[in-house]
């Protein structure tokens, strides 16, 4: 059995500031860092020894990892995988959040979901990606990172947890969405998917 520890990154420059961020990048703010530390702290303190690591290839998920392992007292370092990516924002990229929320509210239906919601402004730029898309990249760089051990660290963004979690059938309030440094938890059983935990802020029960 393979387990897959999802995690989202720190806190960003960008998330600070409250500005969208998809395929643009910061670097972690202090808070970022200590959060990434307190998550690394609570690995140790569970027992959880990864066999591999991998990442998002922006400075945030590079920096979380980074972090996060050293104070889980591993001498492992992430592997950047650009299929981790967040979801591209297009021309939305680096838009104030409240503005955003406004632009979602502006596409929305009673019936439509949050992700639905993605889908229709996506249609509107082609430098965006759908969440579907995101999905079938995360997808397949889940299946990599299942055969590289039985403990596996994967620190990725937000949209990308719920797009994945999402095509799993996990549950996930997709009004809020994943916290940073909030953990996932995936496990392949022979040719299944099982989500365990989804999006969790607290701290690891094994």
């Amino acid at each position: 059995m393979t387990r897959i520890w999802v995690v989202r990154h720190g806190q960003s420059m960008l998330n600070a500031v409250e500005r969208i961020q998809g395929w643009s990048d910061a670097p972690l703010t202090p808070t970022g860092r200590e959060q990434s530390t307190t998550r690394g702290l609570d690995f140790a303190a569970a027992g959880i020894r990864f066999d591999a690591a991998f990442s998002g290839d922006g400075m945030r998920h590079r920096e979380t990892a980074a972090g996060l392992l050293a104070a889980a007292g591993s001498a492992l370092t992430a592997q950047p995988d650009p299929r981790w990516r967040e979801l591209s924002f297009g021309a939305l990229e680096g838009m104030h959040v409240r503005r955003f929320s406004r632009l979602m509210e502006e596409h929305a239906e009673a019936e439509r979901p949050f992700i639905a919601t993605l889908d229709a402004l996506a249609a509107e730029d082609p430098l965006a990606e759908t969440p579907a898309t995101v999905a079938v990249r995360a997808l397949e760089a889940l299946h990599d990172a299942a055969d590289a051990g039985s403990e596996v660290l994967v620190v990725t963004s937000g949209i990308t947890i719920m797009s994945l979690l999402h095509t799993l059938g996990g549950a996930l309030d997709a009004r809020s969405g994943p916290a940073n440094l909030s953990v996932s938890t995936i496990r392949r059983h022979e040719d299944a998917w099982i989500v365990d935990r989804a999006a969790d802020p607290d701290p690891i029960a094994v």
